[in-house]
């Protein structure tokens, strides 16, 4: 369609009066025009048959029944916010827990060697992996 403001104006005619100046307008471009005729045409087949179809209509205590549906999903939110809560609140003691621990044990560590190496801050030793799977590898090594 060329012109926005006629197609305005066919919806508006649908939906509310026109003054007399815009329902002349209409008139006239309705006449003339094929496509605005067409597409009046069509807006007018689609009012009618939306207009009918059977009207809906909804069961005794419909609202009741949503609003409870609602009411259930909200609790139901608010004890997983709660669980989920919990959960945050124990593992913030157990990682406070767990990191008391690592500091207590590479402080003993520490104290009790003269290896400042990362291996001696947390009591590990340099042995292999494969000393560690197959501990006959470190019999022949050693010399025994």
């Amino acid at each position: 369609m060329k012109n926005k403001k006629l197609e305005l104006l066919l919806y508006k005619s649908f939906d509310s009066h026109l003054t007399k100046e815009e329902a002349e307008l209409l008139r006239q471009e309705l006449q003339s025009s094929k496509e605005l005729r067409r597409k009046y045409n069509q807006i007018s087949e689609i009012r009618k048959a939306v207009s009918n179809t059977a009207e809906m209509s909804f069961d005794p205590f419909f609202e009741q029944h949503i609003l409870s549906k609602i009411n259930n999903t909200q609790s139901e939110r608010k004890y997983i916010n709660v669980f989920a809560d919990s959960l945050v609140f124990s593992f913030r003691k157990v990682a406070l827990i767990a990191s008391f621990l690592l500091v207590a044990l590479i402080s003993y560590n520490l104290i009790s060697g003269n290896n400042y190496s990362i291996e001696g801050l947390l009591g590990t030793s340099k042995t292999p992996i494969e000393y560690a799977f197959d501990s006959t590898l470190n019999l022949f090594w050693s010399g025994i």
